[in-house]
């Protein structure tokens, strides 16, 4: 039983806020001031019409101020409580459940804050009678204004149903798009790989086992990353050095790189395989086809608000315009689907004339 109690009292805590954070000071104005007009003109009635007489008219207005704003913010209140909120369609028992709250939040001030004329009935029933009488009015001005509101917004809430299902069906939808293209990636880095791995095995079987064991390390780290849909910058570089580590191995070791990349930036999101695919590219495209040794940098700043940036430096230089293959085909799809047109991939050349790709993202994953 205690523990009833206990949770009943914490649903009435939570009502009580819920309550409290919707009366801002501007509604509690709004009302007050809504009340006090109106007893001001009730006042001014009394006076030019019924008892042209000023006390009267001041002794009425005190009066007519008290009750609106008592009656008028126990039904605030009462609503308040007994809402489900904008969106639920509010029922005639509800209606009723209100006025009964107002009832009882009002009656004690009602018995308290007026004085009763002595007559046949006890003060406590004509306080009863009178407040009951104000409530019904109100009631039935309250009927009216829900019924009208619920027309009003029906349209608009249908509608705003409507754009949020088909917003989440578009999200859904993306999202199954940018899944598909990491599933037909995957194969691709894997089969280049095991390429080079069966090349090796006839020429440089010692290479071979170093290439298999790199591989091993590679998939055993890198695999639960594939189907996420962001992944930190950092666990990003993990699978590059993999990948690089073996590609030295292929390259008899002619190839170097350098990674610079501060700490603070390796913790945001970023699309997975997507440096790995440029600095792929750079390999087959550059670094492949050019004799002697080579080299890949790559670098990440966050100077622009909200945007990174990673750039990724080849040394052999031969791209003179990009190569848009299997790889970066993709590459572009998934990004158009992940960030739709805040994102940006360019192509250039160095003051050393190296191959530069910089790719631009958001920080938002």
């Amino acid at each position: 039983m205690k523990i009833l109690d206990k949770d009943l009292t914490i649903k009435i805590i939570k009502r009580l806020k819920s309550i409290f954070a919707v009366l801002s000071l501007k509604l509690i104005v709004a009302v007050f001031l809504m009340n006090s007009t109106c007893a001001f003109l009730k006042a001014l009635y009394q006076l030019s019409v019924l008892e042209p007489n000023w006390d009267t008219f001041w002794r009425e207005l005190y009066g007519y101020f008290k009750m609106l704003n008592l009656y008028g913010f126990s039904m605030v209140f009462a609503y308040l409580g007994l809402s489900k909120g904008p969106d639920i369609k509010m029922s005639i028992t509800r209606i009723v459940a209100i006025g009964v709250l107002a009832f009882v939040i009002s009656y004690p001030f009602t018995l308290l804050f007026f004085t009763w004329d002595e007559s046949n009935l006890h003060p406590t029933l004509q306080a009863a009678i009178y407040l009951f009488a104000t409530l019904l009015i109100s009631a039935w001005a309250l009927i009216v204004m829900l019924y009208i509101k619920s027309r009003e917004s029906q349209p608009r809430f249908q509608l705003l149903k409507q754009q949020i299902a088909e917003e989440s069906l578009s999200r859904e939808k993306a999202e199954m798009e940018l899944h598909l293209l990491q599933a037909q990636i995957e194969p691709h880095f894997f089969f280049n790989t095991l390429a080079n791995l069966h090349s090796l095995i006839e020429s440089n079987p010692d290479d071979a086992k170093k290439l298999l064991e790199q591989l091993s390390d590679y998939l055993r780290t890198s695999i639960p990353q594939f189907r996420r849909k962001f992944i930190q910058l950092g666990d990003e570089l993990k699978m590059v050095k993999h990948y690089l580590n073996i590609q030295q191995i292929r390259f008899s070791h002619r190839l170097t790189y350098n990674i610079s990349v501060s700490d603070e930036l390796k913790s945001l999101p970023i699309l997975p395989m997507s440096l790995l695919t440029l600095v792929e590219n750079a390999i087959i495209h550059g670094i492949e086809k050019k004799s002697g040794e080579g080299n890949i940098t790559i670098n990440a700043t966050s100077e622009r608000k909200g945007l990174l940036n990673v750039s990724i430096i080849d040394s052999a230089g031969l791209l003179k315009t990009p190569k848009f293959g299997t790889g970066l085909s993709n590459l572009v799809e998934r990004l158009e689907v992940a960030y739709e047109s805040s994102t940006s991939l360019s192509f250039g050349k160095t003051l050393n004339d190296e191959t530069q790709v910089n790719l631009e993202v958001p920080v938002y994953g």
